[in-house]
């Protein structure tokens, strides 16, 4: 297994140096990473299956652009409408454990919504895998309600 810390790396910081027994996982998120904090979509597209199995967790009646996606055309219609709405600020992982095809990652992210400038901030936590060197699955989790909230600029009642 192979884990990494790098806490407290500025957003542009680039990605933490792979030595020769990485994982593929590791090696291929470490790429799509850091293409992303570049805005390198077309790095990341060549960096995913065709057939990506993709879904990030959360309430689609306030984030319509994630739930489930099949296919990297799909993804990247969903990372299109992302960007129309957000401004990515900092995406910085600080925890990365990969083994194999598989690797498990938890990132801190700010973004501000360019609508209301509300600066959203928070723990994403992600699966990936991979073969051939493409991603091929990925689950993305985080405290979505602590997002609405965020996205929202007010407390729900609970």
């Amino acid at each position: 297994m192979t884990f990494d810390s790098n806490r407290g790396a500025p957003a542009a910081s680039p990605s933490p140096v792979l030595s020769m027994t990485d994982s593929p996982a590791r090696t291929v998120v470490l790429a799509i990473q850091e293409a992303f904090r570049k805005s390198d979509y077309g790095r990341m597209a060549a960096l995913y299956d065709d057939d990506i199995d993709w879904l990030f967790h959360g309430p689609v009646s306030i984030f319509p652009e994630i739930g489930h996606r099949r296919g990297k055309a799909a993804v990247f219609r969903s990372f299109e409408r992302l960007n129309t709405l957000y401004h990515f600020d900092r995406h910085v992982t600080d925890h990365l454990i990969a083994e194999g095809d598989w690797a498990a990652g938890i990132a801190d992210v700010t973004m501000t919504q360019r609508a209301t400038g509300r600066v959203i901030q928070c723990r994403v936590a992600n699966v990936h895998r991979v073969r051939d060197g493409r991603l091929i699955h990925y689950r993305g989790f985080c405290d979505t309600f602590d997002a609405v909230e965020q996205t929202l600029g007010r407390e729900l009642p609970v």
